[in-house]
């Protein structure tokens, strides 16, 4: 019998991949990676971290448990995993003093071993990828947190006048009407909720896209 090592390295990469993107991807890739060194490196290429499924984590609220540089969570946001990077910013916007931490001393590092700016974390680029890519149900969830992000850094009057405030106001409403029209319409008929976020997206692009424009008046950054 062959062994699991003996397989094509493109059997056991794809057989990694399916694990990554599973239900429980995240809890998959962490275990086999506390395998073996084999494993260890197998399951933290590049490729592979960017495709971990995090819908395990996706509800939490309590960030303690990932305060560690080197946990797959924040891995994976370095590694420009979208799904990793949207809960990282919920961290943020809640006010993890630890998560905000991790990228003065991240990019300090990096500055420190001279890596290309594009190698950087940074807050504004992060919460600006939570509003282009977040969920709507997480969307509305963080209103007021977005709302206070804002007001903390450029204050009250600015983001009045520049009219980001009444922008996610309005962004925000209407994915909150749309998902309460959806629960409404979709009792008793359940639905691929794939599909129906995608959907859903599409129909408030325009109130993300004006957000997004008037963030990057306030922030500018570097597009994620």
């Amino acid at each position: 019998m062959v062994s699991f090592t003996q397989l094509p390295i493109e059997v056991v990469d794809l057989i990694i991949i399916m694990l990554a993107i599973s239900t429980n991807g995240a809890r998959e890739i962490a275990t086999i990676s506390a395998t073996c060194k084999l494993f260890k490196n197998l399951a933290e290429r590049a490729h592979v971290l960017r495709e971990v499924n995090f819908r395990c984590l996706a509800l939490t609220e309590d960030f303690s448990m990932h305060h560690h540089p080197k946990d797959l969570l924040c891995v994976c946001t370095q590694i420009g995993n979208q799904v990793a990077k949207n809960i990282f910013a919920k961290a943020l916007l809640y006010d993890d003093w630890w998560f905000k931490q991790l990228i003065v001393e991240s990019n300090q590092e990096a500055l420190d071993l001279r890596v290309s700016y594009s190698g950087l974390l940074d807050y504004h680029s992060i919460v600006r990828s939570f509003i282009r890519h977040g969920s709507c149900a997480d969307m509305v969830k963080m209103y007021e947190y977005l709302l206070n992000y804002v007001i903390s850094f450029v204050g009250y009057k600015v983001a009045s006048r520049f009219g980001i405030l009444d922008a996610i106001y309005t962004m925000c409403f209407e994915m909150f009407k749309i998902i309460k029209e959806h629960h409404r319409r979709s009792l008793g008929s359940p639905r691929d909720p794939t599909v129906y976020t995608t959907k859903l997206n599409y129909q408030v692009r325009e109130e993300r896209k004006k957000v997004i424009v008037i963030f990057d008046q306030l922030f500018p950054c570097r597009p994620v």
